[in-house]
């Protein structure tokens, strides 16, 4: 069965999200807060190599809730580790306050679970897209567009894959809409030789790479803060807010601004390695 919001969850994210973007396209800037790998259980004080996702995730919360933002992306791994009930549950506690402000997508990564997720999908902004079994959501942002792709295979087992329906919707996605300015999120790391990744990531980037409107690839999974490039497209890997799997690496999220040109991307560490805290990245659109 396709994997869908209900009707009036939908409605209510999809009219808040086009009386914002409607002032974010008469500035030419949508601002977004970039958030990853939550990674939040039932239990408030679980812990993990010393980090406690909870009180990471109430300060992010926090500091996205007292700036104004057009757009909150939470790009995956909403749960700790097998996507419970009870973590949805919390994870709505810290999250849906934000939904009732500002226009919210959540994405599904490797710890998530389809059917339990569901609870934490109210309030979504943009358009859910016809791809059966993936959670797809597109966002037309005025200048520019965003597609926030599902590449969850198997809760609790690493690699994710985009799959063959999907990036068939994507091509056509793609190709629908000109050279208007595109940026594409899925959770994986696209590096089909990495163990844990995107397991079509050859063939995802197969479609993106010719595609001259898709002037990003924005992921987490990897729990790493890292820019690269691949045939002038932009890759952003962005750092977990739960924590990370080596000491050198910061923890928290990305304040964005994105425009028809490129994009201001400033890191907000709250754990780990904080020497970048602050640290402002601009990216110029090929």
């Amino acid at each position: 069965m396709p994997f869908l919001l209900g009707r009036r969850g939908f409605l209510k994210g999809s009219v808040a999200a086009a009386s914002l973007w409607g002032a974010g396209a008469k500035s030419g800037n949508a601002r977004v807060a970039l958030l990853a790998d939550t990674h939040i259980a039932a239990d408030p004080e679980d812990t993990f190599r010393g980090f406690f996702p909870h009180r990471n995730l109430r300060i992010v919360c926090d500091s996205v809730k007292s700036t104004k933002f057009d757009l909150l992306v939470v790009n995956g791994d909403l749960a700790r580790r097998t996507g419970e009930v009870g973590d949805y549950t919390t994870f709505r506690g810290f999250i849906d306050p934000l939904a009732e402000q500002i226009p919210t997508v959540v994405m599904l990564g490797n710890h998530d679970e389809r059917k339990n997720a569901r609870s934490a999908l109210t309030n979504r902004a943009g358009e859910i897209q016809p791809v059966e079994q993936k959670l797809v959501t597109t966002i037309d942002a005025g200048p520019l567009r965003f597609a926030m792709l599902d590449s969850l295979l198997v809760t609790n087992i690493s690699p994710g894959q985009v799959g063959k329906k999907q990036r068939e919707w994507l091509s056509t996605y793609l190709d629908g809409a000109g050279q208007k300015p595109t940026i594409v999120f899925v959770h994986h790391n696209p590096d089909a030789e990495s163990d844990g990744a995107l397991v079509d990531a050859d063939r995802l980037l197969a479609i993106l790479k010719p595609r001259r409107a898709v002037k990003a690839l924005i992921f987490g999974h990897t729990h790493v803060y890292a820019f690269d490039k691949i045939d002038g497209m932009h890759l952003v890997n962005l750092p977990a807010v739960g924590y990370n799997f080596a000491d050198g690496n910061p923890v928290g999220w990305v304040e964005a601004s994105f425009s028809g040109q490129g994009a201001k991307l400033q890191l907000h560490a709250v754990a780990g390695e904080k020497k970048d805290d602050g640290r402002m990245t601009e990216l110029i659109w090929r």
